[in-house]
């Protein structure tokens, strides 16, 4: 237990150290004890450093004890000296901040692009699958809407005032697409094990007297772990030689032994028979027993090669559409990269229901088609919900919004009508005012591409979406720059917002 314990404290200093996650209140939420310790004097950088930091403040309400020292960031002077949680990217404080306004090293004067606070306290400070946990739910409503539902607007009315209300209104958006689309997700079972090499993560699971065994084969930039690492569905369609370029390893995830995405039988229902979740749910379960496993082993001391903070998912198509659902459900993965996901993935329900169309004259994928395609893409709940889409308390902006304020680069394709970027734009452009309000903007990212771009399905393009996935990846996997996510859809693709958004987007405390 005490290894465990240390490793969680590891694991949240690093996710506390990442400057994309600081900007808010992430290193500790304003419901806890008042009065964090005052941090001291930063060192000032060397060269491209900022100026020498003041002392730091004392943390305001549920602030937590000091941390220690946080490492240098990659423009190389030392970090400030022990600070209470959450230092924006120029060393500000945040609203829940300790650490001193002009700290560290950087161009804006922050401890490098790296650098951060100390360990104490992130928004999910124990680094934990699901955050939301302990939130009383109650069981969502079926409501009359055609815009997005209110992401802002919980179950009994009231609007969310504080950042710290994110935690249990997200958990209320998982409750909602659980109950009205995918099943419910089970949590982590009775027994998990498993091992990490150079070329593997096996996963040895056992619950309720059953047991199961799947692993993913295993792609390593080099031998001097731990390396953050790409899962990805069916291998991906990233271009692997950008990724291992960017010192990052890959994963070959056959997610479809988990869960037969017509059938939803597999390994998940192996565990626990037939729930009527959906087998991205099945797909989702599986890489949180993964993550597990890379926790549990580098706690032991036996993964000095992965690291459990730096996981990304990806997918194209109908593995966009799961790897979408996987990152959005487990709150350890540091990155989703869904690629041209379509209806069943991104694309809005309500949206794609108005029939848009793209250059190529072919109008988004209907949700029946998808539902007879593969009814495993959703759970058996969806088949009475699909006819009657506004009604469900939900949508895909509220899985987008499942992200935050966690990083998420949607990779979209605008010149394939049946993948309807409109759709996507939609969903994620409402999501993104969550990530707004909480100050963490820059953490998501959509990318239509380009009108030239070939029409070719699930090919990456370079030349349009190589320095979007180079800016999620340093921001979010190798934590080497700020995050600097934009909204960029194509023209012939993007969404009138203005018919979407239901409300406002509150200044949140």
């Amino acid at each position: 237990m005490a290894i465990r314990n240390s490793i969680i404290r590891s694991t949240s200093s690093l996710l506390c150290s990442l400057a994309a996650l600081t900007v808010w209140s992430a290193c500790g939420t304003d419901q806890g004890t008042p009065g964090g310790s005052a941090g001291t004097p930063a060192v000032a950088g060397s060269p491209n450093s900022g100026t020498a930091g003041s002392p730091g403040i004392a943390g305001a309400a549920g602030s937590s004890a000091a941390g220690a020292p946080a490492t240098a960031g990659a423009n190389g002077s030392t970090a400030g000296a022990p600070a209470v949680a959450g230092s924006s990217n120029n060393g500000g404080a945040a609203p829940i901040a300790g650490a001193g306004p002009t700290a560290g090293a950087g161009p804006s004067g922050g401890a490098g692009p790296a650098g951060g606070a100390g360990p104490t306290g992130t928004y999910n400070p124990d680094f934990v699958e699901f955050y939301g946990k302990d939130c009383v739910v109650a069981t969502p409503a079926a409501v009359d809407n055609a815009k997005l539902p209110d992401l802002f607007k919980s179950f009994d009315g009231t609007r969310i005032s504080k950042k710290s209300d994110w935690k249990c209104r997200r958990a209320e958006l998982k409750k909602a697409v659980e109950t009205f689309i995918h099943g419910e997700k089970p949590g982590r079972p009775e027994k998990v094990t498993g091992s990490v090499t150079a070329t593997s993560i096996k996963v040895h699971v056992e619950n309720a007297g059953k047991s199961i065994d799947f692993s993913v084969s295993v792609s390593l930039p080099g031998s001097a772990g731990p390396y953050p690492i790409i899962i990805g569905l069916g291998g991906g369609s990233l271009p692997a030689a950008l990724i291992k370029e960017e010192g990052v390893g890959t994963a070959n995830y056959n997610n479809n032994t988990l869960a037969s995405e017509t059938s939803r039988s597999g390994l998940f229902t192996d565990i626990y028979g037939s729930t009527g979740a959906s087998a991205q749910v099945a797909w989702a379960w599986g890489v949180s027993r993964i993550i597990d496993v890379l926790v549990d082993e580098k706690a032991a001391g036996r993964n000095s090669l992965i690291d459990p903070t730096g996981v990304g998912v990806t997918g194209c198509s109908r593995l966009g559409k799961g790897a979408f659902t996987i990152g959005a459900f487990d709150e350890r993965i540091a990155l989703g990269i869904p690629q041209e996901s379509g209806t069943g993935g991104v694309s809005a329900f309500r949206v794609v229901n108005t029939n848009p169309s793209g250059p190529n004259g072919k109008s988004a994928q209907t949700l029946d088609s998808a539902w007879t395609e593969a009814q495993g893409w959703f759970g058996t709940v969806f088949g009475s919900n699909r006819s009657k889409v506004n009604t469900i308390p939900a949508d895909t902006h509220s899985l987008v919004a499942m992200y935050a304020p966690r990083g998420l680069l949607v990779l979209d394709n605008s010149r394939i009508g049946e993948l309807c970027a409109t759709c996507q734009h939609a969903a994620s452009a409402a999501a993104a005012e969550v990530y707004k309000a909480l100050g963490v903007e820059k953490n998501i990212e959509y990318n239509g591409g380009n009108a030239s771009d070939p029409h070719n399905h699930c090919s990456f393009y370079t030349a349009s979406q190589g320095e979007p996935l180079r800016r999620a990846i340093r921001a979010f996997l190798t934590k080497k720059a700020p995050a600097d996510g934009r909204i960029a859809p194509a023209a012939i693709a993007t969404a009138d917002l203005t018919k979407w958004i239901d409300g406002t987007t509150p200044t949140l405390q």
